[in-house]
């Protein structure tokens, strides 16, 4: 996206998040691994970090590695196993000489794993499903709705150990190697786009949009979460002189409310998957 010198735009990130399980944050379980004096709770945030959807929580686990305590470096290195995050390699094999036979026997074990999925490909913790996608903005445009869904797609894909499938619900992921169902949970993510609008103040226009989804268990279809999200941006003078910049901004005040809803999602996928 390019924007003329002149051109000022002001994007602001809102968003708000709630879900049926309360669940520590990554930053959180960071402090606790990093910084908390009992070694049960050090390991626990571990294990916990290792259950995330993000490569954020690779970091705190690799500093992990140097914990003083045996449990905490070998729950360390089961999570970056399971974090699945090849990056961790380096970190790994310099700690494979571990005092503890403990935490050797867990370092050798996630790197075996993470250089088979490096030839292999990662496999996915969750499979989701991209559900119905509707436009209650009350802006009549199917454009909506198809932005909604395809943005939504390629964002939720970005998630390390999420793999989104096809508008189907089939495609390679969805079964084993021998043609079984795998058995890697399935969460439905239904979406929409509640606001859309564009409001003139003097001689600038604010976009602003607010998207939510919900997060659901499969096959039952219960609600496990939603988040929600909300982004706006002031189009200046020379901006409103321009159409197709207008129909940019506010292409890009959806996907930003749909990247502030998303940022959340991890936890309410990892409640709706029951992990």
């Amino acid at each position: 996206m390019h924007w003329s010198r002149r051109s000022l735009l002001s994007l602001a990130l809102l968003f708000s998040v709630s879900t049926a399980v309360a669940t520590p944050g990554l930053d959180e379980l960071a402090l606790q691994l990093k910084d908390d004096g009992d070694f049960r709770v050090r390991v626990s945030a571990a294990l916990q970090l290792g259950k995330s959807l993000t490569g954020d929580a690779a970091q705190p686990l690799e500093a992990a590695l140097d914990d003083s305590n045996a449990s905490v470096r070998a729950a360390a290195a089961a999570a970056l196993k399971n974090l699945g995050d090849q990056a961790a390699l380096p970190a790994l094999n310099a700690h494979r000489a571990d005092k503890s036979e403990a935490v050797r026997t867990q370092v050798k074990a996630a790197i075996k794993s993470l250089e088979e999925e490096r030839i292999s490909g990662p496999k996915p913790k969750v499979l989701i499903k991209i559900g119905i996608m509707k436009n209650a903005s009350g802006v009549k445009s199917r454009r909506i709705e198809s932005e909604l869904a395809d943005s939504s797609r390629r964002k939720l894909s970005e998630f390390p150990g999420v793999r989104v499938l096809a508008a189907d619900g089939s495609g390679p992921s969805a079964v084993s190697s021998a043609g079984k169902p795998s058995n890697v949970p399935v969460v439905l993510v239904t979406g929409n786009v509640s606001e859309l609008k564009a409001l003139r103040e003097g001689r600038s226009i604010t976009y602003s949009a607010s998207v939510e989804y919900v997060v659901h268990t499969m096959p039952e279809q219960a609600i496990a979460a939603t988040v929600s999200g909300r982004a706006s941006a002031v189009a200046t003078e020379q901006d409103t002189a321009d159409a197709s910049r207008l129909a940019e901004i506010r292409r890009s005040v959806l996907d930003a409310a749909i990247a502030s809803a998303l940022r959340r999602a991890p936890p309410a996928l990892l409640a709706a998957a029951r992990l």
